[in-house]
């Protein structure tokens, strides 16, 4: 297990993901149980990396399942000011100073693997960097997510998500990042330029949507391939309620494997949303798991 990665070294492919904790969410816990699920769903597995607010007082568990544990980068020069925080989202435009890989799957912290996601590699790496571009619903099937992208879809920007992507460590993916710091740091001028744009809030994905705009490819961040994808359990999404999917459809975790909702089967990773649905009670249930199939990483368990 390694805590830095040497500054100039990069490896080869593996998975990231954010656990920035904050004063009402627990990222790190979410995180756990996401490197649970990954580590119980896939027979062939990835490096795997946390970034976290502070790593000498994190989650102890987190170095039984992460390859690498590290702190967020120090951002204060981008700072207009010593007293100005930085949005946390806009960390994720600086990718390239945290991630020990050369060939990056960034995932959201608050997502479940439902399957074995490693014939995906292929395809991701037909592009220099490979967006989510269609999320699901619980039926397996292509989602309406007009609800929350009327930005996107008004400005005619690719409708990237973030929450599941491929980068590859590359001149172009560098300046595009670029223009993703650029578009953080001035998201109120940025944002101006385009439709609507009085309604949204700094936004990872808007942001992104708004880089892969500027950048001279008219294709860039356009994946045709459907992979990687998952299923997005936000409200008006998978269910069309206000209420949370948990609490009014039915669900069970038989195994990491077989997520049941409603009676179907996941066949994508699970982008859960609401953070309260990672209870001890779940976490408890994966370990059990790893513990029955004494699995060992890490000597974990």
């Amino acid at each position: 297990m390694t805590d830095n990665p040497k500054s100039k070294t990069k490896l080869g492919i593996g998975i990231l993901t954010y656990a920035l904790n904050s004063p009402d969410t627990d990222y790190e816990k979410l995180a756990y149980l996401m490197a649970l699920s990954y580590i119980a769903t896939n027979k062939h597995q990835l490096k795997l990396c946390v970034i976290v607010n502070d790593r000498k007082n994190c989650r102890p568990e987190l170095y039984d399942v992460y390859d690498f544990v590290l702190d967020k980068p120090d951002l204060t020069k981008f700072k207009k000011s010593q007293d100005e925080a930085i949005h946390p989202m806009h960390y994720e435009a600086h990718l390239f100073r945290i991630t020990p890989f050369a060939e990056t799957i960034k995932v959201e912290c608050d997502m479940l693997f439902t399957s074995d996601i490693s014939n995906w590699i292929k395809h991701m790496r037909q592009y220099p960097i490979c967006f989510t571009n269609q999320v699901y619903n619980f039926n397996n099937e292509p989602a309406d997510d007009s609800y929350y992208r009327k930005y996107i879809h008004q400005n005619l920007l690719p409708n990237v998500y973030n929450g599941f992507m491929y980068v590859r460590f590359l001149r172009t993916t560098a300046m595009f990042f670029k223009c993703v710091d650029q578009i953080f740091r001035n998201w109120d001028y940025n944002i101006k330029k385009f439709r609507l744009w009085e309604k949204w809030k700094p936004s990872t994905d808007f942001a992104m949507a708004m880089a892969c705009h500027y950048m001279n490819d008219l294709t860039f961040g356009i994946n045709p391939t459907g992979i990687p994808g998952f299923i997005h359990a936000k409200p008006y999404i998978t269910h069309k309620s206000k209420k949370h999917w948990h609490e009014e459809m039915n669900w069970s975790i038989v195994n990491p494997s077989t997520v049941i909702v409603n009676g179907v089967k996941a066949s994508w990773p699970i982008h859960y949303y609401d953070k309260n649905f990672a209870t001890d009670e779940i976490l408890k249930k994966y370990e059990v798991f790893l513990q029955n199939k004494n699995f060992n990483k890490h000597f974990l368990f």
